[in-house]
């Protein structure tokens, strides 16, 4: 009987459509000898298999979306942004890039890029534990990348429509199990900060740009000189702050000691982690960092949701465990925080 590994090869990228591939990449590197391995790495979302040339100096990387009804439109965009960023961001030959574009089989859910081998920054972030200096350098350098892909996406003023996060977030406590959290009261104040700062900061004017869409530790790669991102959703114009905010909440709740009670006590300025990212980015230390941590507490009490969720029948992992304990701390210091200034603001006036 064909091993379970043969059985997800032949389902995800059947014998022709490795034959389509291999005769495309024929024709674009006039490499006859392509050989496709895999799968390389599995997500939730999609399988990645790796094609490789003796004769070409370039592998490259086969990526194809399970068949799940709500992936299917997923495939394209991505690829879209590979074919609009790639000679944007690479052509300088800077540090900042994005995978080369090589193809794309639409009705496959199937395209084709440059494979990268370099280690994400999750990974990075995990392996300097003990070496702060090399963390914060690896963080500096992701929020440059999405500086230079935000310009490139054409940064300009534009007005917030902060029912946005209302929608969403309520939507994902709607999809989701979250009635452990009924009588926590950290969320419940996190929640009930997060809907009235909702009122204030409706029809603000922030920076805009193509949004990166999925920034995290996950999706970024770093090499010695040079940092990819990867996972490129860059299908609508957003606040710069949501892909700040997205990368800011997977990092501060990801990893012990990125923001701490000790931090907390103090102003948003002083916080380690804000700072190295904010400065980094180059984001105003003005009222836009006050609608920034709005944003922020948006992405912790979405992420918190969807966490309580994935453990409601089984008990938490030992990492997500982590995750919830930095959530509670982190929720209440941005609490307090945005609170007081809230105060502050009414006061002056």
């Amino acid at each position: 009987a064909p091993s379970k590994l043969y059985q997800v090869i032949e389902i995800m990228l059947s014998a022709d459509l490795q034959q389509q591939i291999i005769q495309q990449l024929g024709q674009q590197t006039s490499a006859k000898d392509w050989m496709i391995t895999g799968p390389v790495i599995e997500a939730r979302e999609c399988i990645l298999y790796k094609a490789s040339s003796a004769t070409y100096p370039h592998a490259l990387a086969i990526k194809v979306y399970r068949d799940q009804k709500k992936r299917k439109k997923n495939a394209m965009p991505q690829y879209a942004a590979l074919e609009r960023f790639a000679p944007l961001l690479n052509a300088d030959d800077s540090e900042y890039r994005v995978p080369v574009a090589y193809g794309s089989f639409p009705e496959q859910r199937t395209f084709l890029m440059e494979w990268v081998d370099a280690p994400t920054l999750q990974h990075r972030l995990w392996r300097y534990f003990y070496n702060k200096g090399r963390q914060q350098n690896d963080m500096k350098r992701t929020m440059g990348w999405l500086k230079r892909f935000h310009q490139h996406g054409g940064v300009h003023l534009q007005l917030v429509n902060t029912k946005r996060y209302v929608n969403f977030l309520q939507g994902t406590k709607d999809k989701r199990d979250t009635s452990v959290l009924d009588s926590n009261s950290t969320f419940q104040i996190g929640m009930k900060c997060f809907f009235s700062l909702a009122v204030e900061f409706n029809n603000m004017c922030v920076d805009h740009a193509i949004a990166h869409g999925d920034f995290s530790p996950q999706n970024i790669l770093i090499s010695d000189h040079k940092i990819t991102g990867i996972d490129i959703s860059a299908v609508a114009r957003a606040p710069v702050v949501d892909d700040i905010c997205f990368m800011l909440g997977a990092i501060s709740i990801g990893y012990p000691n990125m923001l701490t009670r000790s931090d907390m006590k103090h102003s948003p300025g002083t916080w380690p982690l804000l700072r190295v990212i904010l400065d980094a980015y180059g984001y105003p230390t003005t009222k836009d960092q006050r609608y920034l941590l709005f944003v922020f507490l948006y992405q912790l009490l979405r992420r918190w949701m969807v966490i309580v969720h994935r453990n409601s029948y089984t008990r938490a992992s030992k990492l997500d465990r982590l995750r919830l304990r930095n959530l509670e701390i982190i929720v209440a210091g941005v609490c307090r925080t945005l609170d007081k200034t809230c105060h502050q603001n009414g006061n002056r006036s």
